[in-house]
C-alpha cells in the first residue's frame, strides 16, 4: 500500500479469480476501485509518484519487467523486461531534473537515476521484503528477518542492525516499516511472551535511524501474536493491525540487561546511577535477592513516564545492571528525572520492592 496524498492510496493485490490488480482510493479509503492487466502478469511492487504516474514491478510468464503508466495503473509500458522480481521505490522529487529509484532483483539492487529509462546496479541486500529512500543517499529495507538493513551511499553498501531480544522477545522478525523522518522509524512482526505465557504483537521503534531498536507494547488485552502493516499519518498517529494510536505508541522499552556477578544478594538493593550528573550515558545497578517480575522505568519531574529500561520481566536472583543510552537516542533534555525499581514475588502475588531514586542529565 501506497499513501499519495491526504486522499490518494494505491496498492497492489490479486482477485479470488486470479487477476492482478492495483487498487486505487481517492476519497481516504472510503470506496475503492481497481484496474486489472489482462494476461499472465504478477505485480510483485508499486512505487507512484503523483496521483497519474508510477512504476510497477514484476513478470508477464516469460520476463521480469519494470512498468510505467502515467494514467493512474489504467495503462502499463514495459520500460525494462530484464529486472523487476522484487520490490521498487522511488523518490517523488526530482534530482537533477529527473527522478530516481531503485528496485530489487535476483538479491541485487538495481538504480536509476534518469527516471527508469536506464538501470545499473549497485549492491546486493537480498531479497527485499520492503525497501524506501528518504533521499538519494539513505535508505532502509528489509528482508521479513531479524534485521533492518541501512544504506547511507546511495545503495552501494548495505549495514544489517539486528533486532533485540531479552525481555520475553521470541520473535525478533521485521517486516513492515515506516519511516518517520531520519530518525524516527516503526516496524512491525515482533512477538513477545509475557509473564502468564500469552504471546503479543510488539511494535518496533528507532529513534537515531535504525541504529538502535526498542520495542513498544500495545494493550496486553489484544489477542494478536503478530501485528503486520503500519502506517503514519505523522510522528504521533499511526496504525497497525487492529491497533491505532495517537502519541506515538508511548514509551519505548530496551532490553539490553545484563547480570552482573555470580553472587547472590541477600537483600534487594537499587544503587544510585553512576556517573551522576551523567551525559549521554548512565549505569544502573540494583540487586534482588530471589528471582522476581521486574519493572525499572525513567520518568521525569511531571511523573511522566519517558521509557523502560525492563517492563515486567522476570530476572533470576543476583546482581544486574544496565547502561543507558536512551537519553541520547530520544533527545531528551537536561533535567531532573527518577528512576523506579519494582520486584514482584515469582509467583505474582505481591510487591515486594519498590524503590526511587533521582538522577541529574545534562547537556
Amino acid at each position: 500500500m501506497q499513501k499519495m496524498d491526504s486522499n490518494t492510496i494505491y496498492g497492489n493485490g490479486r482477485r479470488y479469480n486470479g487477476d492482478e490488480v492495483i487498487y486505487r482510493t481517492f476519497n481516504k479509503g472510503l470506496t475503492w476501485d481497481s484496474v486489472a492487466i489482462s494476461g499472465p502478469n504478477v505485480y510483485l511492487g508499486i512505487s507512484f509518484l503523483n496521483k497519474d504516474t508510477g512504476f510497477v514491478s514484476g513478470f508477464d510468464g516469460n520476463n521480469f519487467h519494470i512498468w510505467k503508466t502515467i494514467n493512474g495503473g489504467v495503462t502499463l509500458v514495459s520500460i525494462t523486461n530484464s529486472i523487476g522480481d522484487g520490490t521498487i521505490f522511488f523518490l517523488k522529487y526530482k534530482i537533477n531534473g529527473e527522478y530516481y529509484g531503485w528496485c530489487c532483483h535476483g538479491g541485487n539492487m538495481y538504480k536509476t537515476t534518469n527516471s527508469g529509462n536506464n538501470w545499473f546496479q549497485v549492491g546486493g541486500a537480498g531479497s527485499l521484503w520492503q525497501l524506501e529512500f528518504i533521499n538519494e543517499n539513505t535508505g532502509f529495507a528489509t528482508t521479513g528477518g531479524v534485521d533492518m538493513q541501512k544504506t547511507t551511499n546511495g545503495g552501494l553498501n548495505w549495514i544489517s542492525y539486528v533486532m533485540p531480544t531479552g525481555n520475553g522477545i521470541v520473535v525478533n522478525d521485521i517486516k513492515n516499516f515506516k519511516v518517520i523522518n531520519s530518525n524516527i522509524i516503526y516496524g512491525d512482526y515482533g512477538t513477545r511472551q509475557l509473564p502468564n505465557n500469552s504471546l503479543r504483537g510488539i511494535i518496533w521503534k528507532s529513534t537515531n535511524g535504525g541504529v538502535n531498536w526498542g520495542y513498544q507494547q500495545p494493550d496486553t488485552a489484544s489477542p494478536y501474536m503478530v501485528y503486520s502493516g503500519i502506517e503514519f499519518s505523522d510522528s504521533l498517529n499511526g496504525w497497525s493491525y487492529n491497533i491505532h494510536t495517537t502519541n506515538g505508541g508511548g514509551p519505548i522499552i530496551y532490553t539490553d540487561i545484563s547480570n552482573n556477578s555470580i553472587t547472590l544478594p541477600n537483600t534487594f538493593v537499587l544503587k544510585q546511577n553512576y556517573p551522576n550528573p551523567f551525559n549521554p550515558t548512565t549505569t544502573i545497578e540494583f540487586s534482588i535477592p530471589k528471582d522476581s517480575y521486574v519493572k525499572l522505568k525513567i520518568f521525569d519531574i511531571t511523573g511522566k513516564t519517558v521509557f523502560y529500561v525492563i517492563n515486567d520481566f522476570l530476572l533470576y536472583a543476583g546482581n544486574h545492571k544496565y547502561t543507558i543510552d536512551a537519553f541520547n537516542t530520544l533527545g531528551l533534555s537536561s533535567g531532573v528525572y527518577f528512576y523506579r525499581l519494582e520486584a514482584t514475588q515469582r509467583n505474582k502475588n505481591n510487591n515486594v520492592f519498590t524503590e526511587t531514586k533521582k538522577m541529574l542529565h545534562i547537556k
